[in-house]
């Protein structure tokens, strides 16, 4: 009964501060840029917890790198779940690379165009050249990105990378930081062939809510003399963590 009613009013308190956070962050996102690029970094870290919490999920960190981490990178990471948005963006101040269609999302379009998401329209080469320079300088302006080299969200199995996120970093000499994502209950923590709001659902009611972020050591694009050889190096290493990592 204690147990029921402890669970109850967690429940309440989780969706109160999420609502809260929810609200005062959708608020902001109007404000003028000039204001909020002191602070939407940070209070869009602050909304992810909120909403991590709400949903139940543990958040590991594993910290695989020699300290300290650059100041300034390019973070990339394997892409099975929506939780993978959710918890790179809570633990780091990036600016991420977003398909073009989450612009129409109800709230969270509104709130990803506030913190300087830059958007592509994935199936558009002429889009993703624009969103390429435009990534380009938001490095040279001092920001960190996020981007998902595999391209999209296509569940648990690595994928081959593209191109565009070592090009970035060679232009822009700016170094990769490798983050891998691992869930335990695999099956419903992976985004299917359905909606944001199922995708959530199932997250809430995931029989295990381990999530566990590995972060390794950058890789400078000075070792490298073209992005190809680049992409492959840092894939590798993804294949190696994949393996090691992934629960059999």
């Amino acid at each position: 009964m204690f147990h029921t009613l402890f669970k109850i009013l967690q429940f309440i308190f989780l969706t109160l501060d999420f609502l809260l956070i929810c609200t005062f962050t959708f608020f902001c996102s109007f404000l003028p840029g000039f204001i909020t690029k002191h602070f939407m970094a940070r209070l869009f870290s602050r909304w992810c917890w909120s909403l991590i919490r709400f949903l139940g999920v543990e958040c590991h960190i594993h910290q695989k790198f020699q300290p300290p981490l650059p100041k300034h990178f390019l973070l990339i990471s394997n892409h099975p779940s929506g939780m993978d948005i959710l918890a790179l963006n809570a633990i780091f101040a990036v600016a991420p690379l977003a398909k073009e269609e989450i612009k129409s999302w109800w709230i969270v379009g509104r709130i990803a165009r506030a913190i300087g998401s830059v958007f592509v329209k994935r199936e558009d080469k002429n889009s993703r050249h624009a969103a390429k320079q435009t990534l380009i300088q938001v490095l040279q302006q001092g920001k960190n990105l996020l981007i998902y080299p595999e391209g999209g969200c296509y569940g648990r199995h690595l994928r081959p990378f593209k191109l565009g996120s070592f090009e970035i970093s060679i232009m822009s000499k700016v170094p990769i930081l490798p983050v891998y994502m691992q869930y335990e209950a695999e099956n419903d923590m992976e985004w299917g062939d359905y909606g944001l709001i199922r995708h959530l659902y199932n997250i809430r009611r995931a029989c295990n809510k381990h999530v566990h972020c590995y972060i390794f050591d950058p890789v400078s694009p000075e070792n490298f003399t073209d992005p190809q050889s680049y992409m492959e190096h840092v894939h590798k290493l993804y294949e190696q963590w994949e393996k090691k990592y992934r629960l059999p």
